[in-house]
């Protein structure tokens, strides 16, 4: 900001740190070019602007959560390396990334992949469906279920949205357009789509 500093010369102007709040505490927005800088954790998703800047929350970590089925808190940290990533429609699978991110069911697919050596299907729909997984009240969900939304509710044929359970109203995922994989409170309903009673283990 210009005009705030000695002598005011036109190329000192007054640096003003901007603050942000997480669910991993408060801290200082700063560009990803300078997360050396940052004692803490970087995250995504809190600061205005794009990707490049992410809020540095000092000291913060997350706890290695109750873990579901084989291992869970594997495959929430898959998904968590891959913060701040762009949303993507049909990107991502077992081998990483495609066309430069993830959409919901890709970046699950991927850390079911790295965390425990199995391909899932790729699709939100085929994923809830797959044998491969074992359905659980969703009220049961621990660390690495997955949780899914449908059109309507219908969440035997309209499953349109897979997101990777953390902790008590909190999940990993990549959400839409716009946004990017990141840690988020988990919503019930929302653009006609509601979430599914079931979580998949």
């Amino acid at each position: 900001m210009a005009s705030y500093c000695p002598n005011d010369p036109n190329d000192v102007e007054c640096c003003v740190k901007k603050t942000c709040s997480t669910p991993k505490g408060s801290g200082t927005c700063i560009n990803t070019a300078d997360k050396g800088s940052c004692k803490g954790e970087m995250v995504p998703g809190y600061c205005p602007g794009d990707d490049t800047i992410q809020c540095c929350v000092p000291g913060a970590s997350t706890p290695p959560p109750p873990s579901g089925g084989g291992n869970g808190a594997g495959i929430v940290s898959a998904a968590v390396k891959e913060e701040g990533l762009p949303y993507v429609w049909g990107g991502g699978g077992c081998s990483g990334p495609s066309k430069g991110g993830f959409d919901c069911s890709g970046l699950t697919q991927y850390a079911i992949c790295q965390a425990v050596d199995k391909t899932i299907p790729r699709t939100a729909q085929t994923q809830y469906d797959s044998p491969m997984g074992k359905h659980i009240p969703r009220a049961e969900a621990k660390a690495g279920d997955l949780i899914f939304w449908a059109n309507g509710g219908d969440c035997a044929n309209a499953v349109g949205h897979v997101g990777i359970f953390m902790r008590d109203g909190w999940m990993v995922n990549a959400a839409h357009t716009g946004t990017p994989v990141r840690e988020q409170s988990i919503w019930t309903s929302s653009g006609g789509e509601s979430i599914c009673p079931d979580a998949v283990r």
